[in-house]
């Protein structure tokens, strides 16, 4: 099954010549954190209408992606970098004050959803940043002041 086409997007070229397709509502997003130096490795600009669109043309069951799932995530945004970079990203982040309280506190309203993920021998070298979507025009304007 050829992967479907859940958001429009757009073809970037990183600085390493590989061509990516990033959702269109994150292009912006993905383009200043690239010129501020940040790497990236994935984006989604809403995770649960997209594990909905994957999972309703899937020739068989997905190992994720349970309604409870895709209700969870709805509305929500992704960004994927390396724990690193995440972290850089968060700092920058805590000293906008957009931003402060949305990456400083867990579980409120409009407060972003981070984690590292477990792994057998310690820690992911990659970061899960999820945050509301409605947040990305925002998020954009304050990478564009950087």
């Amino acid at each position: 099954m050829a992967d479907p086409i859940v958001h429009p997007y757009e073809t970037l070229t990183t600085r390493d010549g590989q061509h990516v397709e990033i959702d269109e509502a994150l292009v912006p997003v993905i383009r200043d954190l690239w010129r501020l130096g940040f790497r990236t490795l994935a984006c989604c600009q809403d995770v649960g209408e997209a594990t909905a669109a994957v999972r309703a043309q899937a020739d068989r069951p997905l190992g994720y992606g349970a309604e409870n799932f895709i209700a969870f995530h709805r509305g929500w945004a992704l960004l994927k970098l390396p724990l690193l970079d995440a972290m850089r990203l968060v700092d920058l982040l805590a000293t906008e004050p957009l931003f402060a309280r949305r990456v400083g506190l867990r579980w409120r309203p409009g407060c972003w959803r981070m984690n590292v993920p477990l792994e057998p021998n310690g820690l992911s070298d990659a970061a899960l940043l999820h945050f509301p979507v409605r947040q990305i025009p925002e998020l954009a304007d304050v990478l564009l002041g950087r």
